[in-house]
This record gives structure tokens, sequence and C-alpha cells, in this order.
């Protein structure tokens, strides 16, 4: 810097602090940007991460709406006591709450998914695995998606269990 005093010319050096108020150096601009791209790159794995585990989420919460139905159509079914014989089973017992394996339509759910339906019926009480004796059963159904998804919730099944009583 040039100072002019009296018609003199005096050159004045700056001093460090006067240059380095100016801005940054090239260093510390590259540390600097070293550092948000590594926070970046981590904060978007995270973001990564979270829309997987939503998307399973939403595909699980899908078919819990859909065992809802499930449920409350197998509460309705008929179970009552009647003669405990054989030829009088179907008077006072719903075919799809025998004993065994059933494979029930395909339901839709809410956002258009469809899912198949597997029933599973096991016979409680008493010990016998009689039909017309059981007063207890253990109904297990399981949804799955009838197009599977890639990654980890290609084998996705969400189940629900719940016992049934016979009415007196």
């Amino acid at each position: 810097m040039v100072f002019l005093h009296k018609n003199r010319f005096y050159a004045k050096s700056l001093s460090n602090e006067t240059r380095r108020s100016n801005g940054f150096t090239l260093i510390e601009v590259m540390v600097a940007a070293s550092i948000m791209i590594i926070l970046s790159v981590g904060l978007l794995s995270v973001f990564s991460y979270v829309t997987k585990i939503n998307r399973g989420e939403n595909l699980r919460m899908q078919a819990l709406s859909v065992l809802q139905k499930e449920i409350e159509h197998y509460r309705s079914l008929k179970f009552i006591p009647g003669a405990q014989t054989t030829a009088d089973l179907n008077n006072h017992r719903s075919l799809e709450l025998r004993a065994g394996t059933h494979t029930r339509p395909p339901k839709t759910s809410s956002d258009g998914r469809v899912f198949n339906i597997t029933v599973t019926v096991v016979n409680i009480a008493p010990p016998s695995t009689a039909e017309e004796l059981c007063r207890f059963k253990q109904i297990t159904i399981t949804a799955v998606p009838q197009v599977a998804e890639e990654g980890w919730l290609a084998n996705l099944r969400t189940n629900v269990t719940i016992q049934r009583v016979r009415s007196n």
C-alpha cells in the first residue's frame, strides 16, 4: 500500500493479519468441502436406509389391514355346541373352522396391493383331533404379497394368530 504524506510517498507492507482477513486460503476451502462431502454421504446413506425400512413397514401395514378383515370373518363364523356327532357337525360348525389348512381368495388392500391368504386351523382342546368334540381352536392367518418384492422384502409373510372358544 502506498501513502501520500506531505508530498512524500511511503510504502507500507501489509501485515499478515490484514491479508488473512480478506478471505480463506485454498487449503481451508478444500478441507471444509471435504468435511461437507463426508457428512452429506453419511446423511444420504441414512436416508436411503430409512426409506427402505418405511417401504417394508408400509407393506406390513397393508397386510395387517387385509388380515384384520380376515380376523373379523373368522370371528363371525358359527362355532356352537351341537350333538357332538359327525352327522350333526354341519349344523353347528362352519366348514372354514374345521381343522386343516385352507386357501382363501386373494384380498386387495386399500392401496391396491393383492395378498394371498392362507388359513391354518388347529384343534387345541380336548387333545383329540375329533372335530365334533373340539371346543377350542387356534387359527393362524398368513398374508403374502401376490407380487413379490425385491431384496429383504422378498420373503415377507405377515401372520396373525387368534384363538376361538366354542360358544355355549
